[in-house]
């Protein structure tokens, strides 16, 4: 099975299919990501609309590039050497595709928002996969989603989490060059 094939098969999985974040930010932000949201990402990818390129990143690196940016072509999914059958490179795919999706949906909204729901929705699926929480690193951006993924399915107040996501996504030099910028979808 080809890098594409998996990307689709995570997708439309009955992890990622179950979740559902919805959710207002602080910048008052509204975003709803559900099961239709990673379809749409799905069929996308099959219409060759989104690509898949391995290499371009990392190691355990994915992105997804919503345009043209310096050697990264628009609409594509950039995929380095993953475990590619395990819940990790899972759950980095949803957190693209949360990217890809409002990119197919023309969004705009600031990157911090963007960026702080696709942790959150990666937190979901390493939830509904059973991902155990003693593989997270307590510091990481992920273990916030996790933690805000169980306050959601526990009907918890997450504001403490999502105040530790926010403030990691701003300190954290992979994102400097944008997090206080905005994101714009073309479609």
């Amino acid at each position: 099975m080809g890098l594409k094939e998996r990307m689709v098969r995570i997708l439309q999985s009955s992890e990622t299919q179950r979740i559902r974040l919805n959710m207002t930010f602080p910048a008052g932000t509204a975003i709803e990501i559900n099961g239709e949201s990673f379809t749409r990402v799905a069929t996308a990818l099959n219409a060759n609309r989104i690509h898949v390129q391995e290499g371009g990143v990392p190691d355990g690196v994915a992105k997804y590039s919503a345009r043209v940016e310096g050697a990264s072509a628009a609409n594509t999914f950039y995929i380095g050497a993953n475990s590619f059958g395990s819940r990790d490179f899972a759950g980095l795919i949803v957190h693209e595709a949360v990217h890809a999706f409002f990119d197919l949906t023309s969004g705009l909204l600031p990157w911090l928002d963007n960026e702080a729901a696709a942790y959150v929705a990666q937190g979901m699926y390493l939830r509904h996969s059973g991902f155990p929480m003693s593989r997270f690193n307590t510091t990481s951006l992920a273990y916030f989603g996790r933690e805000i993924a169980g306050c959601v399915a526990r009907g918890e107040d997450y504001s403490f989490w999502m105040d530790a996501l926010r403030d990691g996504l701003r300190s954290d030099p992979l994102y400097s060059t944008y997090i206080n910028g905005h994101f714009t979808g073309d479609g």
